[in-house]
């Protein structure tokens, strides 16, 4: 009845019929669609069905009714359903409006932009990536707080800006406007830093950041639209004051007493991974636009990325080789870890397409042409026989990074397998080593075994015992791949079991081996870290270098490297802030000055991390966080380099004694003739793990 009502005041004369056929709809939807967080078919679905089909009416008054319903039914549920569940909604509506065609939009002017700012931006305007621009648009025409959710990977956050840079090129045609978009992670914050707080020591009240951007845009009194995106989170707590800027009061109540009235040029928009925190009367309040990234799939990626490589070194000809070993191997080699190996991390799809993209990069800097240097034609003559070494080499460290021993062993006979049986010649290994072993030399085409990528090491005599570090293959190796992906500023993030030289590996490097213009911020978490804390740490070490813009010293770059990352403790509804602080400035390239409340950029900085598996006291971090970092897993040390390490340290210890004993002792110092040195090792590690297995009680 109230729909029916509400139809009639909007001028539809079948109001009866429509309503009946809304609410089947909606009925029919909730019992035979899959049950997800983000569906709703509350009271305020409805209404905004019927707010939809009013505009409609009011734009088309002369289309047939049914259609008009039919297309609000569509342009407001449509953008929410997951792709499983679209065949059925689309049954529904068939059998609802039997015989009703659904009526075709004009969109060709918005349409046409939006591709050519893709391709400006160098985009790839896939269908489904299309259709999710159209249903971000309607449902900001019809909803007054949006919500974009789905895993990392789906476009969310490209979705939105470039709609909002397509809608700012229309100005002035139709009904469109500029669009300002304001962005900010309400857990990067605390909830008196996001709406404002009392002081407890002078009782004098202190805006929030939030408030702060609500007042400036409200106050705005030109035709243009702000769009407020609150990336990050969503839980009952914080969203609760959001509530009633989300209903039909458009009021923000603070604790001050001061209200701010929201006009309805102002969207309220949230980009969540997921709504299992979130009540069920934030989702009724807000549409829902779900993106999955298995609709895009990687492709796009891949096309970007060939785009990128410069056509004055790069021919057609290695584009499509590149193009065809793409195709054969990148897809199967992540369905191959998905299936027959054990993940360390758990990651996602299309991180590891990425990590393997910026890897290439690396490797291709040497055929990449600069201001001041072009690459040697000898160097662009070998090129097109390196392609397949230089991919398949970073196919193992990006893709095949993630997993552990017995998971390296499978990939590489699965890598040799593949390579066999298709028309590219298989890379000329050293004997009896796997892909794992052997580190592809660019510069001449070879590949060698990583212990022989190092001049020989010895212990410096004067060295003291906790300052020695022996290189090992694998320290070699994750040192290689640690370098290599940093002097492209590529955020690294290396993880494995603890004791396996993760963080001893890193600060070598950061302190003794890196180029003289890196300066490094070292910070450890806690389960205690305060999100302030890691802000006030790094805010410490950089400079004013403009307005708005931080950085560490002029011609330095700041390494921040945080160990134990996934270390603070999580809250009620399963946020960590620090690490919300830290995805804050890997997305939008800074942060919030907590005094003025202004947001300033951080430039010169890239991000290292190191980590051990979930358990311990140790969490699990979002997707949405792993995915701005190159993953690097350390396996757990290999019996040869537990040789190496021991017959350094002895070799160096004997140097003390006198030559005869030396001859004497050398058999012992040589861990190769004797397996004692490896079984203790193993055994240490067997009674004392550097996890206890259990919780220990003790009891006087």
């Amino acid at each position: 009845m109230i729909g029916e009502i509400m139809l009639y005041s909007f001028g539809f004369a079948k109001a009866r019929d429509l309503s009946r056929k809304m609410v089947a709809t909606f009925k029919l939807a909730s019992e035979q669609l899959s049950a997800q967080e983000h569906y709703d078919y509350g009271m305020r679905a409805v209404r905004s069905v019927i707010n939809a089909a009013g505009v409609l009416k009011r734009r088309s008054p002369d289309m047939d009714e049914e259609q008009l319903l039919l297309l609000a039914l569509r342009d407001v549920n449509v953008p929410k359903f997951l792709t499983c569940d679209l065949p059925l909604f689309d049954n529904i509506i068939f059998d609802l409006f039997p015989g009703v065609k659904h009526p075709e939009v004009d969109r060709k002017r918005l349409l046409d932009t939006l591709q050519d700012l893709a391709a400006k931006k160098n985009l790839q305007t896939a269908p489904a990536f299309l259709e999710k621009l159209v249903q971000l648009y309607d449902t900001v025409q019809v909803r007054q707080g949006l919500m974009l959710v789905g895993p990392t990977g789906g476009g969310k956050t490209t979705t939105y800006r470039l709609l909002a840079d397509a809608l700012t090129a229309l100005k002035g045609i139709d009904d469109f406007q500029t669009v300002h978009v304001h962005t900010l992670n309400p857990k990067a914050l605390t909830l008196g830093q996001l709406y404002g707080q009392f002081n407890a020591s002078t009782h004098e009240w202190n805006d929030g950041v939030a408030a702060v951007l609500l007042r400036q845009v409200v106050r705005d009194t030109s035709p243009d639209r702000h769009w407020i995106m609150f990336d990050g989170p969503v839980d009952a707590i914080w969203i609760e004051s959001m509530n009633s800027v989300l209903d039909d009061n458009r009021k923000l109540c603070l604790n001050s007493g001061e209200i701010i009235s929201v006009t309805n040029r102002v969207t309220m928009m949230f980009e969540v991974e997921d709504l299992a925190s979130a009540s069920p009367a934030t989702v009724s309040r807000c549409g829902m636009v779900y993106m999955e990234p298995a609709a895009l799939g990687l492709s796009p990626l891949m096309v970007s990325w060939l785009a990128t490589l410069p056509t004055s070194t790069f021919s057609s000809g290695e584009r499509e080789l590149f193009s065809e070993l793409f195709e054969a191997f990148l897809s199967p080699a992540i369905a191959f870890v998905r299936q027959h190996c054990n993940e360390l991390i758990r990651t996602v799809d299309n991180n590891l397409c990425a990590s393997c993209l910026r890897l290439l990069d690396c490797l291709l800097t040497p055929f990449r042409p600069t201001e001041d240097r072009m690459p040697s034609k000898e160097a662009l003559l070998s090129l097109r026989e390196k392609v397949p070494s230089i991919f398949f080499f970073s196919l193992t460290w990006s893709v095949g990074s993630t997993t552990d021993t017995a998971g390296r062993a499978k990939f590489s006979a699965w890598l040799t397998s593949r390579i066999s049986e298709t028309k590219f010649e298989a890379p000329r290994l050293p004997a009896k080593a796997s892909f794992y072993d052997a580190c592809f030399r660019v510069e001449d085409g070879c590949w060698r075994l990583w212990g022989e990528t190092r001049i020989p090491f010895a212990v410096p005599r004067d060295a003291s015992y906790e300052q020695i570090v022996v290189p090992t293959p694998d320290s070699i190796r994750m040192t290689f791949l640690l370098q290599t992906l940093l002097q492209k500023r590529n955020n690294v993030l290396c993880a494995g079991p603890t004791g396996t030289g993760k963080t001893v590996n890193i600060t070598e490097y950061l302190y003794t081996a890196a180029p003289d213009n890196v300066e490094t911020i070292a910070i450890t978490f806690s389960a205690q870290t305060h999100v302030n804390q890691t802000q006030d740490t790094i805010d410490g070490r950089m400079e004013k270098r403009r307005r708005g813009v931080f950085g560490p010293p002029a011609g330095k770059v700041a390494v921040v490297f945080v160990d134990d990352l996934n270390m603070p403790r999580k809250e009620e509804f399963g946020a960590q802030p620090p690490l919300e602080l830290l995805r804050q400035w890997c997305d939008y390239k800074g942060w919030y000055d907590r005094k003025t409340l202004s947001f300033f950029e951080i430039v010169d900085a890239v991000l290292v991390g190191a980590m051990a598996p979930p358990g311990g006291g140790r969490t699990e971090i979002s997707s949405r966080m792993l995915r701005h970092f190159n993953l690097l897993t350390y396996t757990s040390m290999e019996d040869t380099c537990v040789a190496t390490i021991f017959t350094t340290l002895m070799r160096h210890f004997f140097n003390a004694f006198t030559e005869e004993l030396q001859v004497r002792k050398i058999r012992l110092a040589n861990a190769s003739f004797s397996p004692l040195p490896i079984l203790a090792y193993k055994s240490f590690f067997s009674f004392f793990p550097p996890q206890p297995a259990r919780r220990q009680r003790h009891s006087r």
